[in-house]
């Protein structure tokens, strides 16, 4: 501990409160502190202390960083409070009645943490594969694409590393044995690399990483299925297996994880809807309600 008051000397920081406060961060605690000993500071008719933002510090935070974070939170609670005391001095009271809003809103929180409980405790989670081709199947039509897409392998060499006809012979190759020889030729040389035979990707993701210079995606993408080009540092190779265009209606296997979080989505309202029913009846049945209209 001796370092640590050191470190308070040099800062300037040896009033007593400061020092018992980071005593206490440091889970050195040498006695009971009073209520009184945990003030960190006054604004108007307003108190701020150590209880009140003990959760906002880190407890694996150094001495230093513990110091840093309550000074800063101290600074921003007392111009708030400044600040809310010009203006409760200054509305009238028909404006600062926010009662009710607070408790719709804090029910409401309440209420939201809740629905995720349950649902997270006791709602089935198990989309099928069987589902999710049913949604597709069900919905196609409003399954659009947003992005031009496409299937690809895309490569990124340093120009300076060794047998580089390794990629130009196997990255238009579709063959299992032969995208393995690339991976792991990639692995060992290259910058960036992508192998996407089997997955979707959006075309102008792949694009923010390769200098090609492309005016109409969908033009080049109906007139081209390679390009090898180089720059001062880097040699890029670009092959496409498959591509689709904006406005086509997207593949399934680009769809898969949005459909399922779309039909948990649905799954969840209708799980709390029943469980809002049954809580309601249970309620009824318990004589636990009264109506007085």
């Amino acid at each position: 501990m001796q370092g640590l008051f050191d470190l308070l000397m040099q800062k300037g920081l040896y009033k007593a409160w400061l020092v018992a406060l980071v005593l206490i961060l440091g889970g050195c605690t040498l006695f009971e502190l009073r209520h009184e000993d945990t003030l960190l500071a006054k604004a108007y008719n307003s108190r701020l202390y150590l209880e009140d933002i003990r959760e906002h510090i880190p407890q694996n935070a150094s001495p230093e960083d513990s110091i840093a974070i309550i000074q800063r939170y101290v600074d921003r609670w007392v111009s708030q409070q400044v600040f809310v005391h010009h203006a409760k001095q200054t509305l009238p009271d028909h404006k600062m009645n926010f009662d009710a809003r607070i408790a719709d809103y804090r029910n409401a929180l309440i209420i939201h943490a809740y629905e995720s409980e349950l649902a997270r405790t006791e709602m089935d989670t198990v989309v099928t594969a069987e589902e999710i081709g049913q949604y597709y199947e069900q919905n196609i039509s409003h399954l659009l694409l947003r992005d031009n897409i496409v299937r690809a392998n895309y490569i990124k060499l340093p120009l300076n590393v060794p047998n580089q006809n390794v990629v130009r012979s196997l990255y238009r190759s579709d063959n299992s044995d032969d995208l393995e020889r690339l991976e792991n030729y990639c692995l060992e040389n290259a910058a960036v690399y992508y192998l996407g035979k089997d997955a979707w990707m959006v075309f102008r993701e792949l694009l923010i990483d390769m200098p090609l210079n492309i005016n109409n995606q969908a033009t080049y993408l109906q007139n081209n299925r390679f390009a090898e080009i180089t720059d001062d540092y880097y040699r890029y190779f670009l092959y496409i297996y498959e591509y689709r265009l904006r406005g086509d209606v997207s593949p399934l296997d680009f769809e898969r994880d949005n459909i399922r979080m779309l039909i948990l989505n649905h799954r969840k309202k209708q799980f709390i809807e029943s469980k809002r029913r049954e809580f309601f009846n249970q309620a009824i049945e318990a004589s636990k309600i009264e109506t007085y209209f």
